[in-house]
């Protein structure tokens, strides 16, 4: 850990470095400069109409490549600590009510991007959780916080200084733990995500996938700003900062709330007119990307505010604002909630109608099929009837060729009552088929829902059942590797004991065959002992054998003579005696 460092001295947060502005007035000169210099890239498009496409979702923390440690430091004064993130949700509620300004590619997602009049920037990228969000100062290509969907990561110059943990609670220093790693992969890839917005082209944003998600979107600043209320030192860092903030951000809160104007009077008409042009402060309109007004007008400059004449009343004014925002956040949330209720009970009461519908439809076309089974069966009795008076009257005149002729005609008007009455079941039988159908249709449709709610519940069934027999695999898989392990140290407890018979064995045997060699050594010893034995008396026999050869009779002179141990000869043929 690093030794503690000032950091809001050098202009760390823009509420900061605007209250210190008289002992650092490079702050607001660098933000006046940004807000003059021209965008060299178009810094907001026109949305584009269209169904609403699939959303590619950035990786997770976790799945993000391996990055250096980032450095650590400590915010000197703690009344600061709260000033990245209270920057960073200052400039989401000036802008996140209208559409994103462009989206760009990166690595096959399209990260959104507002931004502002001053160069301040802000990416948004959904993930599986949510959405994270990378927040820039104007002109700097590193952010100076970073928020995923729990935790909030302030830096500073590329040093992490602080982490903001669920509800809005700063982390001890000395309790970071893996969101360090965490901390260096998102400043990584912050660090890219920029590079990449200022080298890939930049896109015009889906107009159907802004209204599915903003929503969500302004539902998350909402519980941000709840998180403030409830951590007292955010709230006054916030109240000390609002008034040099809210009049930094009044010109962007007024192009934001044009473009969100003109965006909801666009969706009402299904996206069928030309998309409106984006609003730009007047001075934006120099840079050669902004030149075309169908795509592009100018925000009408602001009129400097009158000055108060007691400091009492602008600070009441202040309050009265910031709790008019708070209130207005709550609504918003309140709002949101109720529209998606209403949509709900909309889509409901649209589906009851619309079965209500075919049910009386489908009653209509059966009692409409009754009425004209009823009056071509009243058609026919008429006829009936009218046929019959008029056999009536001929028969008078013609007996035989009249009672010939009714009877074809009571034959002819009985076959056209028949007819009629068939016509007219038939006409009862079409009108309750039709009935039928459309029951049978709503019934087949009913039974469908149920089967598939069915097959759900017996997929999930399946599943609970494929765990647990998993389950029971594994335990009996672990219990055959336990048996099979108890196996192996038996083994290898009877291989350890044969071999250790197999040792005393070879002991022995070497052992036996130590013995027999010494026995051959004694024996092959005796034989040596017993060959020189019989090699000495041998010797000895032959010795005496030539002792007892005569000899010759000694000469005049005895000379010394030089006889061999063992009775050898005597030189000159002489027989000396031996020396005593």
């Amino acid at each position: 850990m690093s030794k503690s460092l000032n950091l809001l001295s050098g202009g760390t947060a823009i509420g900061a470095a605007l209250l210190l502005a008289a002992c650092h007035p490079t702050a607001e000169s660098m933000t006046d400069a940004n807000a003059m210099a021209l965008p060299a890239l178009p810094a907001t498009l026109p949305l584009t109409p269209g169904a609403a496409t699939r959303t590619a979702y950035a990786p997770s923390a976790d799945a993000l490549p391996a990055a250096p440690r980032v450095r650590t430091v400590r915010v000197a004064d703690p009344r600061d600590a709260y000033a990245y993130v209270d920057d960073a949700w200052d400039f989401g509620d000036a802008v996140f009510d209208a559409p994103p300004d462009y989206g760009f590619d990166y690595a096959g997602t399209e990260p959104w991007a507002w931004e502002g009049y001053d160069r301040s920037l802000t990416f948004l990228e959904p993930v599986d959780d949510g959405y994270r969000y990378y927040y820039y100062r104007p002109g700097a290509d590193e952010p100076y916080f970073i928020r995923d969907a729990d935790y909030g990561y302030g830096y500073d110059n590329g040093q992490l200084a602080v982490i903001y943990g669920p509800g809005g609670t700063i982390l001890p220093y000395d309790s970071y733990g893996p969101r360090i790693d965490y901390a260096s992969r998102y400043l990584a890839r912050a660090r890219d995500l920029y590079a990449a917005s200022r080298e890939r082209e930049r896109r015009a944003v889906n107009a159907a996938n802004w209204a599915a998600r903003a929503a969500a979107i302004s539902a998350a600043q909402s519980r941000w700003a709840a998180e403030r209320a409830r951590q007292n030192m955010w709230r006054d860092y916030h109240q000390r900062a609002a008034p040099t903030v809210d009049h930094h951000w009044q010109e962007e809160r007024m192009r934001r709330e044009a473009d969100a104007q003109r965006f909801a009077a666009w969706r009402q008409t299904d996206y069928r007119a030309a998309p409106p042009p984006r609003v730009i402060p007047a001075a934006w309109q120099q840079a050669r990307w902004a030149r075309d007004d169908r795509r592009y007008a100018p925000l009408p400059a602001r009129q400097p505010a009158a000055p108060l004449r007691q400091a009492g009343a602008e600070q009441q004014r202040r309050a009265q604002d910031q709790a008019a925002r708070e209130r207005a956040d709550l609504q918003r949330a309140a709002y949101q909630q109720r529209q998606a209720a209403a949509q709900a009970a909309a889509a409901q009461r649209q589906r009851q109608q619309a079965l209500a519908q075919q049910q009386l439809r489908a009653q209509h076309d059966q009692q409409r099929a009754s009425e004209m089974a009823r009056q071509q069966a009243d058609r026919a009795a008429r006829q009936a009837a009218a046929a019959s008076r008029q056999r009536a009257v001929l028969s008078s005149q013609h007996d035989a060729q009249q009672r010939q002729a009714q009877a074809r005609d009571a034959h002819r008007a009985q076959l056209q009552a028949q007819r009629a009455v068939a016509d007219a079941a038939r006409a009862r039988a079409q009108a309750e088929a039709r009935a039928q159908a459309v029951a049978a249709r709503e019934q087949a449709r009913v039974r469908a829902q149920a089967a598939a709610q069915v097959r759900a519940e017996a997929q999930l069934r399946a599943r609970d059942q494929a765990q647990v027999r998993a389950q029971a695999q594994a335990q009996a898989a672990r219990a055959r590797a336990q048996q099979q392990a108890r196996g192996q140290v038996e083994a290898q407890a009877r291989a350890r004991a044969q071999a250790a018979r197999a040792e005393a064995q070879a002991a022995r045997i070497q052992a036996q065959a130590a013995h027999a060699q010494a026995q051959a050594a004694r024996i092959q010893a005796q034989a040596v002992r017993a060959q020189a034995q019989v090699q000495a008396r041998a010797q000895a026999q032959a010795a005496r054998a030539r002792a007892q050869v005569p000899r010759p009779a000694a000469p005049p002179r005895l000379q010394p003579a030089a006889q061999q141990r063992g009775g050898g000869k005597a030189d000159h043929g002489g027989h000396g005696r031996r020396p005593g």
